[in-house]
């Protein structure tokens, strides 16, 4: 089991570094490394009062998009799919739940998802801090692709 958690986090840690690039939510296509920390990226993005949720683009070029997301306590991005996209969501930060195959699991940092195109997930923040976490997208994330769904 050790051996296996090792793994997931060796392989998150190199594929976050290999994209290890930063531009304030505006992030554009570039060719530059830039080793950053998610507190770096969080301050220079401050999450408005009146929101719950911020999806902050760190990177994206034609292969891949990360976002780092902030859920503030008892946040939920509802049941949904991504039709032409595959997603990797690490949770570095807080604690709450992912709904993945239609049950609500529970998740807290160290804690990463792989969710193929096609599979309704969701996520909600049930702790009592902000819920922080990598969402990785392949393809690149160019134009919109979450379905909301009713899941029951």
């Amino acid at each position: 089991m050790i051996t296996r958690i090792m793994i997931r986090w060796v392989f998150f840690a190199g594929l976050v570094l290999s994209f290890a690039n930063i531009t304030p939510a505006t992030a554009a296509s570039t060719p530059e490394q830039i080793l950053t920390h998610v507190d770096d990226i969080i301050a220079a993005n401050p999450l408005k009062a009146t929101d719950k949720l911020q999806m902050i683009k760190v990177v994206q070029d034609d292969l891949t998009t990360v976002y780092v997301a902030t859920l503030v306590e008892g946040a939920e991005i509802k049941a949904h799919f991504h039709k032409t996209h595959n997603e990797m969501v690490y949770v570095l930060k807080g604690s709450g739940q992912m709904l993945i195959d239609g049950k609500w699991i529970d998740v807290k940092p160290g804690t990463f998802h792989f969710n193929p195109m096609n599979k309704i997930h969701a996520t909600q923040n049930t702790g009592k801090e902000h819920l922080v976490i990598f969402s990785i997208f392949t393809p690149s994330m160019k134009e919109p692709d979450r379905h909301f769904v009713d899941a029951k």
